[in-house]
């Protein structure tokens, strides 16, 4: 397992600084100037106002055309820290990986720089960050991904870190609150605002045989990991709940 200092190092060679989102702001505002800024506070708001697949575009469009997806992903420098120290141990040489919602390719680097994957494929809603990681080399799934892939396309693991549930309809932010909902009643919830199970039958045929899903997701809710979970074992998937610490877990999914 790599150390936590290496891959704090391997972030910093990235670019990224460990920042507060309000820090993290003052940066990016330090860079742009008055009506690229406000442009940015706009598309911002309505992003988090309103989840979709349009606001996400708008806002992460952009972020990416005008150079800031590392600077916006500082106050994320733990959360990454975190991630990939879980990850790193769960990859072995030769695997084919793909990366959904791969975003800046900031965990994409660290992953060929560490595990050797015989092939690693990128895909994200967003045209320009498509782009952006087109140009980096990366192979590249187009977005819509078809329903049915070609016949060479499988994956032995298939990475969503922090990505399938940006996308979704917790309005009143139930789901981001230590209380408010009774445990028993979790599954459900998180399925009706998130639809992870919806969207994760999208990728299903991408799967290799044999293949995972390594799942990470930000949530502030105490149990929400476990009710998805459960939720998914329910839809037919056969579920493993990782817990490293309290509120740092992931799920590792296969075809049930």
């Amino acid at each position: 397992m790599q150390e936590k200092a290496d891959i704090e190092r391997e972030l910093r060679n990235q670019g990224l600084e460990p920042r507060t989102w309000s820090q993290t702001l003052d940066a990016i505002k330090a860079k742009l100037e008055k009506p690229d800024w406000e442009a940015f506070s706009r598309l911002h708001r309505n992003f988090v106002g309103y989840r979709s697949d349009t606001t996400l575009s708008r806002f992460y469009g952009f972020v990416f055309t005008h150079g800031l997806q590392i600077a916006v992903n500082d106050f994320r420098f733990r959360r990454l820290t975190a991630i990939l120290e879980d990850l790193l141990p769960e990859l072995t040489p030769g695997l084919a990986i793909l990366d959904v919602g791969a975003g800046a390719g900031i965990i994409a680097a660290v992953v060929k720089r560490n595990c050797a994957p015989r092939s690693y494929t990128v895909q994200d809603p967003c045209r320009e960050v498509r782009d952006e990681l087109a140009a980096q080399g990366y192979a590249t799934l187009p977005h819509p991904v078809p329903d049915a892939p070609a016949s060479d396309t499988r994956f032995d693991v298939i990475l969503c870190a922090d990505s399938l549930g940006e996308v979704n309809a917790d309005d009143d932010g139930l789901l981001a609150k230590s209380d408010g909902a009774e445990v028993s009643e979790l599954p459900g919830l998180i399925e009706e605002r998130y639809g992870f199970a919806e969207k994760l039958r999208l990728w299903k045929p991408y799967l290799a045989p044999g293949g995972r899903i390594l799942l990470w997701e930000p949530f502030a809710y105490p149990n929400a990991m476990e009710a998805l979970a459960v939720f998914l074992r329910e839809s037919g998937w056969n579920v493993l709940f990782h817990q490293r610490a309290p509120g740092r877990n992931y799920l590792e999914i296969r075809i049930g």
